[in-house]
């Protein structure tokens, strides 16, 4: 049997994502999103949210880019001047030097938990944003909050690259030594996961295809989908002149025109590939 969650990221971001993030909900194969609770438009994804209750919702843990839930004053380390990290490899480097302590890490992530369900959401699975939650520092207390919240499922980023996989170039070969990496780090989690009672889809797309998932890498994804249950990471969002292409570095547009496509939704049956959400595992 295969199974498929489509997990649309950065529910929260921009009223255009969130708008874009329904639309492939209602007129495509999304059936899952992960919603940041410290992005500017958290309010009107929650009612979004609350409005398509089919559509299920996890928590986009985010310790970079935008600004914290927590008060910044408790965070010195974590973001001086009331800022979190410019992206993951600051982070990274940050955290390997023991310059930011895991206390502050906990707090903020604590909080971004607590604004969720402060906004009607409950969350059926934990991820990050740019993965942040299988990060060595971070991941042990994202699990820790998992148990606590009992949120029961996590994302889990270990694929595999499918047969007719023909993307190239300098951008792929990058995204290819991205995957390397996450996924060597996450294989380390795998255990700590399972011991706690955690559950994980059993294969992971879409990391390599970030900005980029067209209608035909997402046809070549579901022709040589495996057996079990796997998830899709996409980004779809509507047009917006205050949230251009390329911001985050994400073809907003591009990806919801590939979660709507008529021949990726005919090739679900074809292939008898049943939809479900986190909360069906």
């Amino acid at each position: 049997m295969k199974r498929l969650i489509v997990n649309a990221d950065d529910f929260g971001m921009a009223q255009s994502v969130n708008s874009g993030i329904i639309k492939g909900h209602k007129d495509g194969i999304v059936t899952s999103t992960s919603f940041m609770a410290g992005a500017g438009a958290a309010e009107h994804a929650a009612k979004l949210a609350r409005d398509n209750p089919s559509l299920g919702v996890g928590i986009h843990l985010c310790l970079t880019l935008i600004k914290p839930v927590s008060n910044p004053a408790n965070l010195p380390a974590l973001a001086p001047g009331g800022r979190l990290p410019g992206g993951p490899f600051a982070l990274m480097t940050r955290l390997l030097a023991g310059g930011i302590k895991k206390r502050e890490i906990e707090i903020e992530l604590r909080a971004q938990i607590e604004r969720t369900l402060a906004l009607g959401i409950t969350p059926d699975h934990i991820d990050g944003h740019q993965h942040v939650h299988m990060m060595p520092g971070v991941f042990d207390i994202a699990l820790k909050l998992a148990k606590e919240y009992k949120i029961s499922a996590m994302r889990y980023p270990v694929g595999r690259r499918l047969t007719g996989d023909g993307e190239a170039g300098f951008r792929a070969g990058f995204r290819m030594l991205e995957k390397f990496i996450l996924e060597g780090i996450s294989k380390r989690n795998r255990r700590a996961i399972g011991e706690a009672g955690i559950k994980i889809p059993d294969c992971f797309f879409g990391l390599v295809e970030t900005g980029t998932l067209s209608r035909d890498s997402l046809i070549n994804i579901l022709e040589y989908l495996p057996d079990g249950t796997s998830e899709l990471m996409c980004h779809p969002g509507l047009p917006s002149e205050n949230l251009a292409e390329d911001n985050w570095g994400k073809g907003w547009g591009t990806e919801l025109a590939a979660v709507t496509d008529a021949e990726a939704k005919n090739l679900l049956q074809k292939q008898q590939i049943n939809k479900i959400k986190y909360s069906g595992l």
